[in-house]
């Protein structure tokens, strides 16, 4: 019986790419893919340590697939595997801890165990360092998407910002991008296997290029990107509200190619909060950002990411936050509790909010979103958009909303929809008017 392996994802965007491109090397070698963790012979676990709520997942999850799978082999890699290997060294079944300095590696990790060329299982060996491998440094030699219709391209590692609350500068290492030449090769691989839809992603996008020896920006590459013979739609991960440069707005506005979609985050609408958090923009800079791109882009989402209960945080700061957001043109928020994270500026602070209290004021600025999202999507009724199909029998609209189709529809395919009514999992409901690959 072939030996199978499976892979488990955390994290964002540019952790997920990270994740395809493992799982791709993995396929191209001829390894066999389980349908399940607890069924696989070996089984990659690529972690986030965003939060201490993300480390606890993770932690769950491989004692979950040591109890339920007793024979598979665990390799743990990723942000959580970079910041504290021992931890994750001592769970059941772990036979590699490899943080992101090494994360190049776990293919072969992974292909070696399925071959059994590391004998009998002893101690966890961990493979980490504050040096990260020069291999890291360019775009990974495997691309894919995980088996999604849509693929997601990471141009771009680390991070060179102080934000006082954040632990992800110490384990993905200072700024990097990938050389333009190399993303927009990955490019065109991947519109050369199909895929209509790319994402590009990083950890800190909108500083891409200003490393590299011959200096460009992201709205360069994503210019030279849109030259690509036969792609079909761009979209563009989070970006840090100073790097939404006004060009972008318009280059979203004006080309039907590019998704009518931003993630820009917030993490506070109180100005002395930021100031806490060392984010180098003002509410009122966040405000005029977001209302411009709903000027020039009328159906865009417009998403963020906003923290609650960070130290120090008063009622006040809250409502500001509250009343930030309620006038707002956002469509979606990504709510985090503050989790104290070891070694940085924040973990130091005076006056942490009570867990209870930033749990109560994360329910409150989601169901504030939920009725936000559901006016954005109401308006939307009546009206026809071109989407996307995906694997699970819905598809996606160019401003990132889920779509149930009244029929059957083949996967990877355009279609115009016209939107009849809600689905109650913030999507839409729309029934098929024809295919639209003939406006690409």
């Amino acid at each position: 019986m072939e030996k199978t392996f499976f892979i488990t994802n955390f994290g964002c965007r540019a952790s997920q790419s990270e994740g395809a491109s493992i799982h791709q090397e993995l396929l191209e070698s001829h390894a066999v893919e389980s349908e399940s963790a607890y069924e696989a012979n070996v089984v990659v676990v690529n972690s986030c340590t965003v939060t201490s709520e993300a480390d606890r997942d993770v932690r769950q999850t491989i004692r979950r697939i040591a109890s339920r799978n007793p024979s598979a082999q665990i390799i743990v890699t990723g942000c959580y595997a970079q910041r504290a290997p021992e931890e994750l060294a001592a769970l059941p079944q772990v036979r590699f801890v490899v943080g992101n300095s090494h994360k190049s590696l776990v293919g072969q990790f992974a292909l070696n165990l399925l071959h059994d060329d590391f004998g009998t299982h002893g101690r966890a060996e961990i493979l980490c360092s504050s040096i990260f491998l020069e291999r890291e440094l360019r775009p990974p030699s495997h691309v894919g998407s995980g088996g999604r219709t849509r693929a997601v391209v990471k141009v771009q590692d680390g991070c060179n910002a102080n934000c006082s609350f954040c632990i992800i500068p110490s384990v993905r290492g200072r700024s990097r991008s990938f050389e333009p030449e190399a993303a927009i090769a990955e490019v065109r691989d991947l519109v050369a296997r199909g895929y209509k839809e790319v994402v590009f992603s990083g950890i800190h996008l909108g500083t891409y290029g200003r490393d590299l020896q011959s200096k460009t920006s992201f709205y360069e590459l994503i210019c030279r990107a849109l030259e690509v013979r036969g792609l079909e739609r761009l979209r563009v991960s989070s970006i840090e509200p100073l790097e939404v440069v006004p060009e972008l707005i318009d280059l979203v506005a004006r080309d039907p190619r590019m998704a009518h979609h931003f993630h820009i985050p917030l993490q506070s609408g109180s100005a002395r909060i930021l100031r806490s958090m060392y984010r180098p923009y003002s509410p009122d800079y966040y405000v005029q950002l977001v209302s411009r791109i709903r000027t020039c882009v009328p159906d865009a989402a417009i998403g963020a990411d906003v923290m609650v209960g960070f130290p120090g945080e008063t009622d006040e700061d809250f409502f500001e936050t509250y009343r930030l957001i309620e006038q707002s043109p956002l469509t979606y928020l990504h709510v985090f509790p503050y989790s104290s994270r070891p070694g940085t500026i924040a973990a130091g602070l005076p006056n942490h909010i009570p867990e209870h209290v930033s749990r109560f004021r994360a329910k409150v600025l989601r169901n504030l979103i939920a009725r936000k999202n559901e006016a954005f999507r109401r308006k939307m009724i009546g009206t026809e958009v071109e989407a996307l199909t995906l694997e699970d029998g819905t598809a996606l609209s160019s401003n990132f909303l889920p779509v149930v189709i009244s029929e059957a529809v083949p996967v990877n395919e355009w279609v115009r929809l016209l939107v009849t009514g809600l689905d109650r999992d913030r999507g839409l409901l729309a029934s098929r008017i024809t295919t639209a690959h003939e406006t690409h």
